[in-house]
This record gives C-alpha cells, structure tokens and sequence, in this order.
C-alpha cells in the first residue's frame, strides 16, 4: 500500500510466436543434422557445405519461418515506424496528464484530509502538492484511484517531519476543533479512519504502528472528540 508498485511488465514475444520459434529453430537444427543422401550422386553433388538438399530446405524454411513470425513481427511492435525518443516523449506526457486528471478528481478529498492533519491551511496545501508530486514521480502502476492511499502516505510523512523540523508535538488543547483535544496518533488515526475512509490496518501500514494500537487510538480519539463536542 506504501511501496513503490512496480510498473506493468509486457512481453515482446507473443505465445504464437514463440511457439513459431520454437518450431524454426527446431527446422534449422534438423536442417543441419539430416546427413546428405549419398546415395544419389545428383542429390549429392547439390549438397551444400555438407548439408544435403533435404537439409538445406529445412534450413531454408525454418530461417524464414523466423524471420517472417518471429522477429519481424518483434521489431515492428519496437519501433513502430516511429523514433524511440518521440514514442517515450509521447508515453511520458501522456501520463502526466493522467495523473494530473487524477489528482483533479482527487483534490477536494485529499486537501479536507491535509488540513484536517495540519493546522495551517497554507502549510496544508504545500505538503500537499509536495506529496502528490513525490508520488507521481515514483509510482509505477497504473493510473487509477488507487494511487490515494499511496499519496495519503507520503502526506502522513510530510506532516510527522515539518512538525518535527519546527519543533512541535501535538498535544491535545483546550479549545478549537474537535481535532485539537486529540494527541497526535489519535488524530492521525481518527482523520484516516473517519474521512479518508481507510481500515485500521491500513492505518496501521500507513503510521507504523500496530492494528490494536490504533484501534486504541481510534477509541480513545472518538471519546475526546466526543467530550470534547459535549462541553459548553
């Protein structure tokens, strides 16, 4: 869920075709080994670099068998009559653009989680953008909704190390949201679980921590949310 998915691995060869090599080169190598029949003389003076003319037409067919199905077909799918630099060019931007389209569609949802997480709006949005844009450049599957809980990840990274690097810890407060009587893995934990959607296992995969641990987080967060709603 975390990791890096590894990208989608295509065979250049196809089944038909490797069956069709197989049986080339097998025509080839019977080619060579069929001895030359001697017992003609006129089959034998045909005989070329010691394969007899039976031998030499198994050679023949099996070369072109290769040729015709095997790789011909392969470097057509390669090249495609087009330049390698324009065809990965054009794959690259193509793309970008999906992810782009993705994160669009993804936006609303991932800035609520992002301020729901950070208590500044502007910083919200920065680790937010910084997390898309570290997901993008490393994910290798598909373009699909999935890649959410890749970037929902990287965001729950960001924000652990900016309150790091400026020295806070979030500790519950009086006062505020409903979100700020929560320490920090209870508030983590409660904004995943509760508007991101995700499992406490995934939770789990996500903070480093154990499932009981955070469904202890989980109860103990909802109860200060809940205390916290209900004083005047």
């Amino acid at each position: 869920m975390c990791e890096i998915p590894k990208g989608p691995r295509r065979s250049l060869l196809t089944p038909k075709q490797l069956v069709l090599g197989c049986l080339s080169v097998t025509l080839v190598v019977a080619g060579i080994l069929l001895p030359p029949d001697l017992s003609d003389e006129g089959l034998a003076s045909l005989a070329i670099f010691g394969v007899g003319l039976y031998g030499f037409g198994l050679i023949t067919v099996g070369t072109a068998l290769l040729v015709t199905e095997v790789i011909l077909p392969a470097v057509k799918e390669v090249e495609f009559g087009l330049p390698s630099g324009y065809r990965m060019a054009t794959a690259v931007s193509s793309r970008e653009e999906a992810l782009r389209d993705e994160f669009d569609r993804q936006r609303g949802d991932l800035e609520l989680c992002a301020q729901l997480l950070c208590d500044d709006p502007v910083i919200a949005l920065r680790l937010l953008e910084a997390a898309w844009a570290k997901a993008a450049a490393v994910w290798k599957g598909p373009v699909t909704p999935d890649i959410r809980t890749f970037v929902i990840c990287q965001l729950v990274d960001l924000v652990d190390l900016h309150l790091h690097n400026a020295g806070r810890i979030r500790a519950p407060s009086a006062g505020g949201s409903l979100l700020t009587a929560l320490d920090g893995p209870e508030r983590t934990a409660v904004v995943l679980r509760d508007f991101a959607g995700l499992s406490p296992t995934q939770i789990a995969v996500i903070t480093n921590r154990s499932v009981d641990r955070v469904r202890a987080d989980l109860r103990t967060g909802n109860a200060k949310a809940d205390a916290q709603r209900e004083t005047p």
